[in-house]
């Protein structure tokens, strides 16, 4: 059955195995290459990129993109939007020692760079500037502030995004990713920004079109190689598509509710270790 987002991710991961080199890291031994792209067709046409061949837990992904576009900066905050995978990372963040883990933050994180970028509401200004200006070269959100990258838990690895209206009315976007845990963070990441990208191209009345992930250090971490080599023998099954509540009307509204992916198959579950 075909499924060509999982094509290219299956063949992306299988290429680091086979030519990466072993990297000792922070957060423990990888196989690594550097400037990989992954490819994710057109959306409208091809169905939401969600991975088949293990279930994946939206509620969460979601969760934390609703955290993120609400700038949130408190451990609790992503928490009640029902996110949770942050705790790790949260409690090793020495600003957080002997706290308890509600009352712990994650700190100037993606949504707060987006949402306030040195005074700037970055996502505020794309969606004007998207709208006013729909062919500008300018329609980016950052992350990678250097002034506040010790003011959070984790620095940032998706660092920028850039959309592209086409002339029959798709959105398309570019995410630039400077390190990416190819089998716990990247079907994660791919979710998030399929959603964003989506929750964006209702607001405007446009289609959702593809996007391409730029990777600097693409990394499968050796303690996940046994549950890949379990995961890669699974048959894709047909993508599903994503529908949204009537009552979910712009990007702002976002709270991981109102929205659900028609006919999700999947296999079951893998237990992937999360590296911190």
């Amino acid at each position: 059955m075909e499924n060509k987002y999982e094509e290219n991710y299956v063949s992306l991961v299988s290429k680091v195995l086979a030519f990466g080199e072993s990297r000792e890291t922070r957060a423990g031994p990888s196989i690594a290459m550097f400037g990989e792209v992954l490819r994710v067709p057109n959306i409208a046409i091809e169905g939401f990129p969600v991975l088949t061949t293990r279930k994946m837990y939206l509620h969460s992904i979601w969760g934390e993109l609703a955290a993120f576009i609400h700038g949130c900066t408190k451990l609790s905050e992503f928490q009640d939007y029902g996110c949770n995978y942050w705790n790790p990372n949260a409690m090793a963040w020495p600003p957080n020692a002997g706290k308890l883990v509600r009352d712990m933050d994650v700190g100037k994180i993606y949504g707060a760079q987006w949402r306030n970028f040195n005074g700037v509401d970055q996502l505020e200004e794309l969606l004007v500037g998207m709208k006013t200006d729909p062919f500008s070269r300018r329609h980016v959100l950052t992350t990678y502030n250097p002034a506040e990258l010790s003011a959070g838990c984790l620095p940032p690895c998706h660092l920028l995004v850039q959309f592209f209206i086409t002339g029959d009315d798709f959105v398309d976007c570019c995410v630039y990713m400077r390190s990416v845990d190819l089998c716990v963070g990247l079907p994660t990441d791919v979710v998030l920004y399929a959603t964003l990208l989506s929750l964006i191209a209702r607001q405007l009345s446009l289609s959702v079109g593809c996007i391409t992930f730029m990777l600097g250090d693409a990394h499968v971490y050796k303690n996940h190689v046994d549950s890949w080599n379990e995961q890669v023998q699974r048959p894709h099954l047909f993508p599903p598509h994503l529908i949204f509540s009537d009552r979910l009307v712009n990007v702002f509204g976002f709270t991981g509710e109102g929205i659900y992916l028609d006919h999700y198959q999947h296999h079951d579950p893998i237990k992937y270790e999360f590296n911190v």
